[in-house]
């Protein structure tokens, strides 16, 4: 069990450090777009990198991020009829939804691998003139979809604790 505890613990970790780096990215595509802005109007000479550059940070930011958002609980979920439910059928809800998490992010998971695998063994790059290797942008679906994997599996987890908690003894 302890393993398990420390598998956790390192995988948390590293949800609240690649969180704050997405923030960071945040910031950093904010200031690319103002940049591109001043460049684009004020002195009518566009960049030929900002937009790239701002559209696979995004896409960094929305898959690896959401691990992390998940692990914070601040998903959207639909709470008019959810809080109104018992605690046992809530928490039931929580590991069901959760399974099916797992499910659909384990597939998208293996997915992004293949995806990858084929874009370096075929060297597929960017049609633009930065010719970024298509590998680095994918790999943001592997990452963020992998840690969505174990933040569900976390959630099921700590759902049947609660479950089996709330079980009245005889």
């Amino acid at each position: 069990m302890g393993q398990i505890k420390k598998f956790r613990s390192c995988v948390e970790r590293f949800n609240l450090a690649i969180g704050v780096l997405c923030g960071l990215a945040i910031l950093a595509m904010g200031l690319i777009l103002a940049y591109e802005v001043v460049c684009r109007y004020f002195f009518d000479a566009p960049t030929s990198w900002a937009q790239e550059t701002s559209i696979y940070l995004f896409m960094w930011t929305m898959l690896a991020g959401s691990a992390y958002t998940l692990m914070q609980g601040k998903h959207v979920r639909i709470d008019l009829v959810f809080e109104r439910l018992p605690r046992r059928v809530q928490l039931v809800l929580d590991a069901l939804t959760s399974l099916a998490g797992v499910a659909f992010c384990a597939v998208v998971t293996w997915q992004a691998w293949d995806m990858i695998a084929s874009a370096i063994r075929h060297t597929k790059v960017s049609a633009t003139l930065l010719r970024v290797p298509m590998w680095i942008p994918l790999s943001s679906l592997l990452l963020g979809f992998g840690l969505l994997t174990f933040q569900f599996a976390f959630i099921i987890a700590d759902r049947l604790a609660s479950l089996k908690e709330e079980v009245p003894s005889k």
